[in-house]
């Protein structure tokens, strides 16, 4: 076999060559390209390895500058990881397991150990769980590590049936409260059940939790808390005068009245409130700013108010749930000049208090921003009425329509159709419906309103670039229909050729929308339960 060195030896001979190719020249040139051949498939190789080479490189400077940072800095950014993080659609927050990241932070090497352990506030946020091990040291540890700097602190009382932990996590929660007076956000989780929460829980200080400032109580297995859960939380709460966030999912058995929270800008009650209750609130938390909860059981004002009830700062107020003597009294008493977001659910078509709906509007004179009614029993004069009213026209941005079991009509929507202003008779006009409408949520019929529908969203549903002047009415950016189509035997009701119409025109305005199709019994066959489909474009 050629060696390497005769093939170079041959090949430096080559150019002064100038008899014909013999045989063994031809041998020797394919030798050469079989052994460029070789060489050329480890060039891949050979260049994977550079890279990988040059990355280790990259990943030691990195490194290498890391460790350069002072300890101030490396303190800022051991924080950042335990900050929540909000997804790319801005709408939901990625919360790091905030139990463990100072723990991996301190066992890199010994200086990140030092950094760690010299920044309180990365210990300032832990768990206390009843079937977790050694709940006490944690305890004792995180309040060492921790300083004096306020703690947030969530409490767990999932155990899965087993009750060997029991001793531990009563011990750790003694010494939690004893420092009481550190914390400053609170949350509760029962898991199975309220009377399977421990029942010996340790009282809270006479001093009580002044620098408190946010309590979650979350009861997710039974509808209310127990007695002995809802004083210790009752407890808690007169026990913490400086709050100002405030979430139960019950409230019923917790005693509201008489905790003068002055400081209370957001309260939620998901799973039922008196409407007394809430009325207390409104009367002794000045400064709330939302407030949204779901009202349960009838009336039962022992004391009706003497005089209105305003909260000067509310922008955002919830009711759900809500039965006609409910949204009677809140109408009759309740003002809010600073209201931006109303969304108001009924009770199974709740009785609407039109008269007093209006006095509601004419007395806060509030510029609502949103509205919301589902499940009540209004007209849709009255609803045109309420958007004609100076306190929503000229300021709403969002609007849900879902009445009880009824469909929006083609009247309506012609009021929301934008109309060009005519230059022959400028001078009678109408000004344009609703003027910063940009998200809408509505049920139509199907078949007798797709073309109304389609008249109202092109309206508005506008290039802004087509015009040389802006329009006077907000391009619409979010649409949310219901589509009614009957429903008999063996016959599907396609909405395919709607849908195409919309969708295509949504896509190329980067805008929002969305169909839910329902399929409603004719009076032929009543009886059977309707269907529902949803498609979101």
């Amino acid at each position: 076999m050629t060696t390497s060195t005769q093939i170079t030896e041959m090949w430096n001979s080559l150019p002064s060559f100038n008899e014909p190719f013999s045989p063994d020249n031809i041998t020797f040139l394919r030798q050469c390209m079989h052994s460029f051949d070789l060489k050329i498939r480890t060039i891949p190789m050979e260049f994977q390895k550079f890279i990988g080479l040059k990355q280790q490189c990259e990943a030691i400077l990195r490194g290498i500058g890391f460790r350069k940072l002072p300890p101030e800095l490396m303190s800022e950014i051991f924080l950042c990881l335990t900050r929540p993080v909000l997804e790319l659609n801005g709408n939901y927050a990625l919360f790091p397991h905030f139990l463990k990241v100072p723990f991996i932070l301190s066992r890199v090497c010994r200086r990140w150990r030092t950094v760690a352990l010299s920044t309180p506030a990365l210990w300032t946020r832990f768990m206390v769980m009843l079937h977790g091990t050694s709940q006490l040291e944690l305890v004792e540890c995180i309040l060492e590590r921790s300083r004096l700097l306020p703690l947030h602190v969530v409490v767990s009382s999932r155990d899965n049936g087993k009750r060997a932990y029991m001793d531990n996590f009563l011990r750790a929660m003694n010494t939690l409260i004893s420092n009481i007076s550190r914390l400053e956000k609170l949350a509760l989780f029962i898991f199975n059940g309220a009377d399977d929460f421990p029942p010996a829980l340790p009282p809270i200080p006479p001093a009580g939790a002044p620098n408190m400032r946010s309590i979650q109580f979350h009861n997710l297995n039974s509808p209310e808390p127990s007695k002995t859960t809802a004083a210790w939380l009752s407890e808690l709460l007169h026990g913490s005068p400086n709050l100002h966030s405030l979430y139960l999912r019950s409230a019923e058995k917790i005693q509201l009245e008489g905790a003068a929270w002055v400081h209370l800008q957001h309260f939620k009650a998901s799973h039922g409130i008196r409407l007394q209750d809430l009325f207390a609130l409104f009367v002794y938390c000045a400064e709330l700013r939302t407030c949204e909860v779901q009202l349960h059981a009838p009336i039962q004002l022992d004391i009706a108010p003497t005089t209105e009830i305003a909260l000067q700062h509310l922008d955002t107020l919830t009711l759900t749930n809500a039965r006609g003597d409910d949204l009677k009294a809140g109408f009759r008493w309740l003002t809010f000049p600073s209201l931006k977001k109303l969304a108001l659910s009924g009770f199974r078509g709740a009785e609407w208090p039109d008269e007093l709906f209006l006095n509601f509007l004419s007395r806060s004179r509030f510029s609502l921003k949103s509205l919301s009614l589902t499940t009540l029993l209004f007209t849709e004069a009255n609803l045109v009425s309420y958007l004609h009213h100076p306190s929503i026209h000229d300021s709403l941005e969002e609007l849900l329509i879902c009445q009880w079991g009824e469909k929006i009509n083609a009247s309506f929507l012609d009021y929301l159709t934008f109309k060009l202003p005519s230059s022959s008779d400028a001078m009678h006009n109408p000004p344009p419906f609703l003027p910063k409408l940009f998200s809408i949520s509505l049920t139509v019929n199907a078949i007798d309103h797709a073309v109304a529908l389609r008249r109202f969203v092109a309206s508005r549903w506008y290039d802004i670039a087509a015009y040389e002047v802006p329009l006077p009415v907000a391009s619409l950016k979010y649409i949310h229909v219901r589509f009614i189509v009957p429903y008999a035997p063996n016959v599907n009701v396609s909405i395919d050729e709607i849908k195409h119409v919309f969708s295509r025109i949504a896509r190329s305005r980067g805008t929002g929308l969305r169909f839910e199709t329902i399929a409603v019994l004719s009076d032929q066959y009543n009886g059977i339960e309707r269907l529902t489909s949803n498609s979101v474009i």
